[in-house]
């Protein structure tokens, strides 16, 4: 990078989750929280058509065959969801290497996390937390979808979480 050039901040453009059931997944992702469904479940199947050798070439290897769907949040960050043979529930453990979580936002934290263990999944938190001690409406909380990936819920946008915050 040369001297006069300054990076600039990227948009997320979506989060891949691998689940054991996609049709299972993509419905609860949409009754549970809501998500716009973009593309329905479909097929893959590696190295077929030009999709095929493409899901291929990113995996790094022949997987057979696959599931991919596609759903879309409220600021219009996506979830992709992908189904292999042989995925199992993932058994959450955010100090490992890789993708720790995924976070949606929602003014009602509770009340997500209740529906979220409603349909499902379960709180990993054992309340919901307020981030700062003197400002409620600032909250968190962990939770995991029935797939065992780790979804954290907080009340108010990234940046109004963790501005001024002291560790």
């Amino acid at each position: 990078m040369s001297g006069t050039e300054q990076p600039y901040p990227r948009t997320m453009g979506h989060i891949g989750l691998a689940v054991s059931d996609i049709d299972e997944a993509f419905e609860w992702y949409q009754e549970t929280l809501g998500l716009t469904p973009v593309m329905e479940p479909d097929t893959v199947e590696s190295g077929v058509g030009h999709f095929g050798k493409l899901a291929q070439d990113a995996v790094g290897k022949d997987f057979g065959e696959m599931k991919i769907a596609h759903m879309a949040t409220g600021n219009h960050v996506g979830l992709e969801l992908f189904e292999f043979e042989g995925v199992e529930q993932n058994d959450p453990d955010p100090t490992s290497a890789g993708l720790s979580h995924l976070c949606l936002q929602d003014p009602n934290v509770e009340a997500t996390a209740d529906r979220i263990k409603e349909h499902g999944g379960e709180q990993l938190s054992s309340k919901v937390w307020d981030i700062f001690p003197d400002t409620p409406e600032y909250q968190m909380c962990y939770c995991a979808d029935p797939w065992g990936n780790i979804v954290e819920l907080h009340s108010r946008g990234y940046e109004h979480m963790h501005c001024n915050m002291e560790y």
